[in-house]
């Protein structure tokens, strides 16, 4: 091939310098339609090289401006996209940080990537929840893709707007290979939608399952009593399985209690104190508690106490139990003993029950600072 090339350019030359070499100029006549062109080798090889000239210089041309263009674009994008990035992720740090003003400021008024969006709306709700914004917030999770709602699923359960996931979970539930989040999230949906029934239903299946842990069992139970009418308390906890009561007696006792039907749960605390591992607890129960008769329990934590008079649970079960009986002066001078750094928070309002009710507000107003 190479040989057949090197052939015809020698006979391109031949042909150019024959005219020399027999005394002629030699002539190139080119005609078409009724356009004739005529003029010498020479003069024609220099107009070709001219035109071939001007096309590879407008050709370069061409491709300068084009490669301009498209660098201008692509920067521009380039700088564009990269605003939404630092959006996104100036959004998850302040997140991480619990910057929630920080992250409204970072996302509310910047737009992101789209495979963003939902994770945009989701942290802008997540600060409106954080802000005690509800309505903002459910205004944000409306906006997040259909397929991703059971994403933001606790969002939504914060938000006290559960009906819009309530159909999918329940199907996500509902399957035998249903996650331990699945299951948690469609129990806490059942309380906030009031569904006593299902929920009862459903329950043996978490304690199955061994989805919740001992205070995610008693979170679940305080909101299930603290929803129940006064009345509905005892009736409700008796309809629970057996194997579910332990994990409900607490929540049961403290809503009891709140309700100032102490005279009723009195045996029940009364076991309690002669189990050390049930101290904390009956001094929880007792923190929150009504007006209330229980004497026996108050004669039995005083008899206690003078065997273990350091027992700082006990203590504090007593002074709420004696501010319960209206005895505020022995209230004041148990939470004057039992009353530390780790508890202060916890019984703050117990205690400043008793002291302004014994005549010392300035013991009350010290608590508060």
């Amino acid at each position: 091939m190479i040989r057949f090339l090197l052939i015809i350019i020698a006979i391109a030359v031949c042909l150019g310098i024959a005219p020399f070499f027999i005394d002629q100029k030699g002539y190139v006549l080119i005609a078409f339609n009724k356009t004739t062109i005529e003029g010498t080798i020479w003069g024609i090889t220099a107009l070709l090289i001219l035109a071939f000239a001007a096309l590879f210089l407008l050709y370069k041309l061409c491709r300068y401006v084009i490669s301009l263009y498209s660098h201008t674009r692509h920067g521009f994008f380039a700088r564009s996209e990269e605003r939404k990035q630092a959006a996104i992720e100036q959004g998850v740090w302040s997140l991480i940080n619990n910057d929630y003003a920080q992250l409204e400021l970072a996302l509310d008024n910047n737009s992101v990537a789209e495979k963003w969006s939902d994770i945009r709306y989701a942290l802008l709700a997540k600060a409106a929840l954080a802000n005690n914004e509800s309505e903002k917030a459910v205004s944000y999770l409306d906006k997040i893709s259909q397929d991703k709602q059971l994403k933001v699923a606790n969002l939504w359960i914060a938000s006290g707007e559960t009906s819009t996931i309530f159909a999918d979970l329940k199907a996500l539930a509902e399957r035998k290979k249903a996650t331990s989040l699945e299951l948690k999230m469609y129990a806490h949906v059942l309380v906030k939608e009031q569904k006593w029934a299902s929920l009862n239903d459903f329950m043996p299946r978490l304690l199955r399952k061994k989805t919740l842990s001992e205070q995610e069992w008693q979170q679940l139970f305080d909101s299930y009593f603290a929803a129940q009418s006064n009345g509905d308390l005892t009736e409700r906890y008796e309809q629970l399985a057996k194997n579910l009561k332990p994990h409900a007696e607490v929540s049961y006792l403290t809503a009891m209690a709140k309700a100032g039907e102490l005279n009723k749960i009195e045996l029940s605390l009364i076991k309690m104190i002669k189990k050390p591992l049930q101290h904390k607890d009956l001094a929880r129960i007792l923190r929150t508690s009504s007006a209330g008769d229980a004497l026996k329990l108050q004669s039995s934590l005083q008899d206690i106490l003078k065997k273990d008079t350091e027992n700082t649970d006990l203590l504090l079960a007593l002074a709420c139990l004696a501010n319960a009986h209206g005895e505020y002066d022995l209230a004041a001078r148990v939470f004057d003993k039992a009353l530390n750094a780790d508890n202060r928070h916890a019984y703050l309002q117990q205690a400043v029950l008793s002291y302004s009710k014994s005549a010392q507000p300035e013991k009350a107003l010290v608590l508060y600072q």
